[in-house]
C-alpha cells in the first residue's frame, strides 16, 4: 500500500510530508521548496539554486529509510528542534488551541496585529509580522477562529522589518513600506505581491481616503496610490483619511490614542485637573460616548488608573490593577482599546516574572467586567487589538487571543522566548 513518507525540511527542520509520486515538496511553514530524489538512479546534476534535496530511500521491507542533505553547502538547520510551537498555533490551553505534535520550529508573531477578513468568511482574521529566531521575517495571515496559517508572504528584505517600516490592511490590500520609503502591496486574500512604488520618503501613516489608500510620508506629503495597481493619485486638499488596522499603536479603527499636548484642543482635562489621578494619554473614540484617560495614581505609589470623561466631566474613575495595586508595575498605563462599549487594558505585574495581565471594563459604568492573566513572560508590548468578538494582545514573540465578552484565552500564535 502506498503510504506517505514523514521526514523534516533541510532548511528549518518542520515535518515534511512526501507523498508518493511527489518530484518536489514546499515547506508549509517556511516555504523552502526542496527536490525528491528516491535513489533510483544516480543524480549528477546540481539542485537549482536556491533549493534543497530530500533523499528518500526505496522502501525495504516494512520500512523506509529517509536522509536529508542540503544541496547548498553550508546550511545550518537553526533551531529544527528547539521550538514547541508550529506556525499558526500553539499549544495554549484555550478553546481552538491546536495541541503540538512532534517538535517543530520556533516561530514568533512580533507585530501589532492587524484584524480584518482574509479569507471572506465574515469573520476577523489576523495579519501581522511574524519571523523565526535566525532573523527572517515575513507577512501571514491567521484564521481568527483557530490561529491556523492562512498565507504567508515571501521573506521581507530588512528594510521592511525595521521599527521605521509600517504595515496596514487597506482597501483589499496588505500595504508594506519600508524604510526606504517602498511601499509593497499584496493582496489581502493570497498574500501574493500585488504592486510597489517608491514614495521617496519613509512613511508615518497609512489611512483611507475616498477609494484610495493614502500613505503620509514623515515629510508632511500624502500619497494617493490607487487599490489595484499602486498608480499615483491626486488627493483633494485636507480631504479626509480614516484609520485602517496597521502597524501603528496609536490607531485604530474607530479610536486614536492622544497625547496631553493635544487635550485642549479635543476639550480633554489637563492633568492637574484631576484629582488624584495624573494622565498621561487619552483614547479618543471616533463616535459618539465617553472619551478615556490613562495614567497613573498621583499620590503615593504609581498605579495605573483610568477615568471616564464627557469633555471635562469625570464620569468615573478607577485603579486598573484587579489583584493588590502594590504587586503591579508603578510606571501606571498607557495604551488600551476600545469595542462595542468595552475597554480593554493591559497592566504589567511588578516582578517581570509574573507576567502582564489584561482588564476590562465597562466603558459606561466602570465596572470591571474581567481581569486575566496573560502571560507570564516578557513584557514588551507590540500593540493591543479588538474585534467584535475578541482581543489581541501582542508581545515581542508572540500574539495571546482572549475573548473579549469573558477574557478566556482562545488560542495563541508564536511562542515567547
Amino acid at each position: 500500500m502506498a503510504r506517505i513518507v514523514d521526514t523534516r525540511c533541510p532548511r528549518c527542520g518542520a515535518p515534511l510530508p512526501i507523498q508518493p509520486g511527489m518530484d518536489a515538496v514546499t515547506c508549509q511553514y517556511c516555504g523552502a521548496r526542496s527536490l525528491i530524489d528516491r535513489g533510483r538512479k544516480p543524480t549528477t546534476a546540481p539542485a537549482p539554486q536556491g533549493m534543497h534535496v530530500v533523499r528518500v530511500a526505496p522502501p525495504s521491507g516494512n520500512a523506509a529509510a529517509v536522509t536529508v542533505t542540503a544541496a547548498i553547502a553550508g546550511m545550518v538547520v537553526v533551531g529544527a528542534v528547539a521550538g514547541a510551537v508550529a506556525l499558526g498555533a500553539s499549544g495554549g490551553s484555550g478553546a481552538g488551541a491546536r495541541p503540538v505534535l512532534g517538535a517543530v520550529p520556533r516561530t514568533y508573531f512580533s507585530d501589532r496585529p492587524m484584524v480584518a477578513d482574509v479569507n471572506g468568511d465574515g469573520a476577523p482574521d489576523v495579519v501581522g509580522k511574524s519571523s523565526i529566531p535566525a532573523g527572517e521575517a515575513w507577512i501571514a495571515a491567521y484564521d481568527g477562529r483557530d490561529g491556523k496559517p492562512i498565507w504567508r508572504t515571501a521573506v521581507l528584505a530588512k528594510d521592511a522589518t525595521t521599527h521605521e517600516a509600517r504595515r496596514a490592511v487597506v482597501l483589499g490590500r496588505v500595504i508594506s513600506v519600508d524604510a526606504l520609503g517602498k511601499a509593497q502591496a499584496y493582496d489581502l486574500r493570497t498574500g501574493t505581491p500585488s504592486w510597489s512604488v517608491p514614495l521617496g520618503e519613509k512613511a508615518r501613516r497609512v489611512c483611507q481616503g475616498s477609494g484610495v489608500i493614502v500613505v503620509e510620508t514623515v515629510d508632511d506629503v500624502k500619497h494617493g496610490l490607487d487599490p489595484a495597481s499602486g498608480t499615483k493619485r491626486a488627493l483633494a486638499k485636507d480631504a479626509a483619511c480614516t484609520s485602517v488596522p496597521s502597524s501603528n499603536k496609536e490607531e485604530a479603527p474607530g479610536y486614536q490614542l492622544v497625547g496631553w499636548a493635544h487635550f485642549d484642543k479635543l476639550g480633554l482635562p489637563r492633568s492637574h485637573e484631576l484629582e488624584g489621578m495624573s494622565v498621561d494619554r487619552a483614547l479618543v473614540a471616533s463616535g459618539p460616548g465617553p472619551r478615556f484617560l490613562l495614567g497613573s495614581r498621583s499620590k503615593g505609589s504609581r498605579i495605573g488608573m483610568v477615568a471616564a470623561v464627557d469633555r471635562k466631566k469625570v464620569l468615573w474613575e478607577t485603579v486598573v490593577p484587579g489583584v493588590d495595586p502594590l504587586t503591579t508595575s508603578t510606571s501606571g498605563v498607557d495604551e488600551a482599546a476600545y469595542e462595542g462599549g468595552l475597554l480593554v487594558i493591559p497592566y504589567d505585574m511588578k516582578d517581570h516574572g509574573d507576567g502582564t495581565r489584561l482588564a476590562c471594563f465597562d466603558g459606561g459604568t466602570g465596572a470591571r467586567l474581567w481581569d486575566v492573566q496573560i502571560h507570564k513572560k516578557s513584557q514588551v508590548s507590540l500593540g493591543i487589538s479588538t474585534s467584535a468578538s475578541d482581543v489581541y494582545y501582542a508581545t515581542w514573540t508572540a500574539l495571546y487571543v482572549f475573548s473579549l465578552k469573558t477574557g478566556k484565552l482562545r488560542y495563541t500564535v508564536g511562542t515567547e522566548f
